[in-house]
This record gives C-alpha cells, structure tokens and sequence, in this order.
C-alpha cells in the first residue's frame, strides 16, 4: 500500500538521455569532457554496471516505469502512434494505458505533483497523471515552427526530414563527398537519409528541442511550491537526428577522434545489418563525423543538465531532491565498426547505460560495481520516495544499497538479463514467452549471449572490457558458458507466460 507524501518527502528529478553510452561520459572514464553530470556523480552514487533491459527505446522506458522485464509488459518495439504522427501509425505498437500501475501514477497519488517534459515514446492513453506535458512530435514542431518553415524553403538537400521535423542541416564537405560516393546504393533504404544528412544543425541552440525540454522542467521546479515534486527531464539527444547547433558541432574535431579500440574487431554475425553497413560504406570518414555528432549533443546536454542543475538550486531544494541520472540505452559509436542501434548485438557499448543517484545528506558518494538493471528503477525511486512497489514487479529497490543500509552485493543479484522480443504480428500489446527471443546474461565480470539460431557469445569482461574476443567456442571456458547458460535458462523458465 502506498504512503502519502507529505512534506518530508523528497522530491524526484529525473535526467534522462536516449541512446547515451556510459563509456563516453567523463566520468565513466569516456572521452567527453562532462562537467555537470561529473558533478552528479561525485556527489552521489554511480553504478558503473547498469544495464538495459533491452536496447530498444520504448520497452525500456516502459520498464524503467513498470518495474517488469518486455515480455511481460509486452511493449516489445517502438510505440509510435501518438508522439509520432508523421509515422503510419496502425502499424506500430500500442503504449501505456492510463490505469496502469507507474512510477509517475503512484507519485501522483500519494502526492506529488507530476510531470515530464521531453521524450515519452509511450503514449497510448492521455496520462491523467502529466497534467502538463511537453513531446517531441506532438508539442515541439508547433514551438519552432518558423524554424521549419524556413527549412522548408531551402532546396530538399538541403534539410533532413526526421519523422516530420524539417531540420536545416549543413554538412562538412569531406562527409558529403563521402555520401555522394555511394551514388543510389542507399536507394530506398530504410533510414538512410537520417545518416546521410548529419552534419552542423543552422538553428540557434535556443531553439532546439534539448533546450525547450530543460527550461519547461527548470520552470516546473521553480513554480513547484510546498507540494513535492517529480519532474522528468527527458532529453532525446543524443539519440538521431544526429544534427547538432554551433558552437557545439565546431567544439569536435573529427580528425582528433579516437575510434574505439574494437573498431576493426567484428562478428561475421552482423556485417549486413545497418549498423554496420551505415560504417561499412561510409568509412573511417562517415564513423568519425557520427561520433563528432554524437560526441558534441553529449556536450550540449551536459550544458542543459547544468542548467537544470543550477534551477534546482536555485529554488533551495537541492538538499532534499532525488536526482536520478541514466539513459534507457546506448549507441554503438564507433565500436566493433558500428554506429547507431540497429543491430542485433549486446555488446556493452549498447547495453550498459550511465546510472546516477545523488540525494544530499542520505547518499554518500560511492562507485558501485556491481550490475544491475533498469527494471530496478522504478522499486528504487518509490522507496526513496518513501512508497511501496506494487505486487508482481520483478526488479528489486537499489535503495539500501545506495543509502548504505546495506553492502552492494547484499542489495543486487550480481546478475542481469537482456532481452530482444518479436513483436506481435498485429502489433498488439501481449505479454510473451521470454523464450520467443535472443537473451544475453551478464555478471560482474562475464557475458554470455545466446540467439535462436543457435549463435553464441562468451566474454570475459576483466580480462576483455572491448568484447574482442568470443569465447563461446573456447573448449577452456566451457564450464563458464554452461553455468551461464543454466542462469539463462533458468531466468527464462521462472518469468511469467512461460
């Protein structure tokens, strides 16, 4: 049974990413130069090994606030049929119902005043619980429309059409020749305008969607009152467009990019998927403008974060706010020749997302080691909040972990699941069986990947962080990759809909 809020709860601020690799944040040890989330993590706790529940948008998200695994919410795919209208949208998956028992729901009705600005990629049902509500196809294009129009009247290739927004995308000269190169092999191809076309955003900083997100959440903290708040502050970068404004796309060069040590370390497994192809085509010359892409919208929203940050202290609230730093998954960026998420891979630099609880005064700062899942969130933040979990979730509160009531390996199972689900022929929201799928488990220091045709995966994280070389077949490791492959089997056989 829930607890009323009352005013000694604390309030929520949650700061979220799509698409946001841990390994390039500063403070995971990455290359970005990350000040403000930087000062998250040295304040609070920092999971250094959580992982998504699956690498896809909505079915995590939809687990970060249900507390349950995508086959048994059953969003098993992109939910776009009202954020993204400009989609054919009988064709996708069906979202969050109003009744259904989230985070934000409970919130709301012990309580707290409730609202998210930015990415949902939920949405099946008006939410009565988000009252005011800010998205990035249904609210955002009317924000800038002027913006659009002008995009519109430069010549076609000059803007890149992302479902339904017109940006005004310059691109750097040595990147368009390496497009034109491909003449019409791209032809037709789905998504490939949103690589083709990335490059310096011609829109003020102001006006892009990151900044609108953070000044409507940094205004609902200020106008927050006496009543406790929870605010999600959902930035979509640094997800595609992959379009960035000046000065953050100048603040990269390209040619100083490092590319990841398993650039040129691949698994025959995904040579054709687009992932790869996108790299495979494009070259060195197509990897490195992506990652100045991605590199310099990690920069801008560590600008936004601080600015959230700075709002939040401002209004004197700082010391009893939770604040909850992650992403509902990563981006390959660059590692084993890959960029974007389409791929059917669950290498770490898709899977592992950054994780940050910070709350003054009862989280002392503290790297934890130890992995745990996004299905955990939603336990977590209610038992900070003081409320209780609903029935039937399956992931486990982190709570005493990070407010050191108890010892990490007391708090966690040490061990955490992956999945990737078929969607439903008639894409209807079903629960389904966790067998219907690829899964990868994963420990402290091992990973074990299994597909349905029978492709394999075995790595030894210490000794391998990058993924470089496959184990699976190695006669040595054998006992490791039956254990792992028991946890696996036994996860699968406990899960409902079995």
């Amino acid at each position: 049974m829930a607890i009323s809020a009352h005013m000694s709860s604390p309030n929520v601020l949650i700061l979220m990413c799509d698409q946001l690799q841990a390994g390039v944040l500063g403070c995971y040890g990455g290359p970005i130069d990350t000040p403000n989330i930087d000062r998250l993590a040295t304040q609070g706790a920092v999971f250094a090994n959580a992982i998504c529940p699956t690498p896809i948008c909505s079915p995590s998200r939809a687990s970060m606030v249900t507390g349950v695994y995508p086959h048994t919410h059953g969003i098993v795919h992109n939910v776009n049929r009202v954020e993204y209208p400009a989609i054919d949208s009988p064709k996708t998956e069906q979202g969050l119902r109003n009744g259904e028992m989230t985070t934000d729901k409970l919130l709301s009705e012990a309580g707290y005043s409730t609202g998210h600005y930015g990415k949902l990629h939920l949405l099946h049902d008006e939410l009565d619980y988000y009252p005011d509500i800010f998205g990035e196809h249904t609210h955002y294009p009317a924000a800038v429309q002027s913006e659009f129009e002008r995009a519109r009247l430069r010549p076609r290739d000059e803007w890149m059409n992302w479902y339904g927004w017109a940006l005004p995308v310059e691109q750097s000269a040595l990147f368009r020749r390496a497009v034109e190169a491909l003449g019409e092999k791209w032809s037709g191809k789905l998504y490939s305008e949103f690589i083709q076309r990335i490059g310096r955003l011609e829109m003020s900083p102001e006006d892009t969607f990151e900044h609108m997100v953070a000044e409507k959440a940094s205004r609902a903290i200020a106008e927050s009152g006496n009543q406790p708040f929870a605010v999600t502050c959902s930035f979509n970068q640094p997800h595609d467009p992959n379009v960035v404004p000046s000065p953050y796309y100048e603040a990269v060069d390209p040619a100083q990019i490092e590319l990841p040590a398993s650039f040129q370390v691949r698994d025959s497994r995904f040579e054709t998927q687009w992932s790869r192809q996108a790299v495979a085509d494009l070259g060195q010359t197509g990897a490195r403008e992506f990652m100045r892409v991605y590199y310099a919208s990690v920069m801008m929203i560590d600008d936004l974060v601080g600015k959230v940050l700075d709002a939040l202290d401002a209004s004197g609230k700082a010391d009893s706010t939770v604040v909850l730093f992650t992403a509902d998954h990563g981006d390959m960026c660059g590692g084993h020749g890959m960029v974007w998420k389409s791929t059917d891979a669950f290498y770490d630099e898709l899977v592992r997302v950054p994780l940050i609880v910070r709350w003054p005064g009862s989280i002392a700062p503290a790297r934890l080691d130890d992995p745990v899942s996004l299905v955990d969130f939603m336990p977590t933040v209610l038992e900070l909040a003081g409320l209780a979990a609903p029935d039937g979730i399956e992931g486990r509160s982190l709570a005493d972990c990070v407010t050191g009531k108890s010892a990490p390996a007391e708090a966690t199972s040490g061990i955490v699941f992956c999945e990737r689900l078929e969607t439903d022929p008639k894409h209807r929201r079903t629960a389904r069986r966790p067998d219907d799928g690829d899964a990868m488990v994963r420990t402290g220091t091992w990973k074990f990947c299994e597909y349905r045709d029978g492709h394999q995966q075995l790595f030894d994280l210490q000794a391998d962080p990058f993924e470089m070389r496959n184990l699976a077949h190695n006669r040595a490791h054998a006992d490791r990759k039956l254990q792992l492959s028991q946890e696996l089997d036994a996860w699968r056989a406990s899960r409902p809909g079995r």
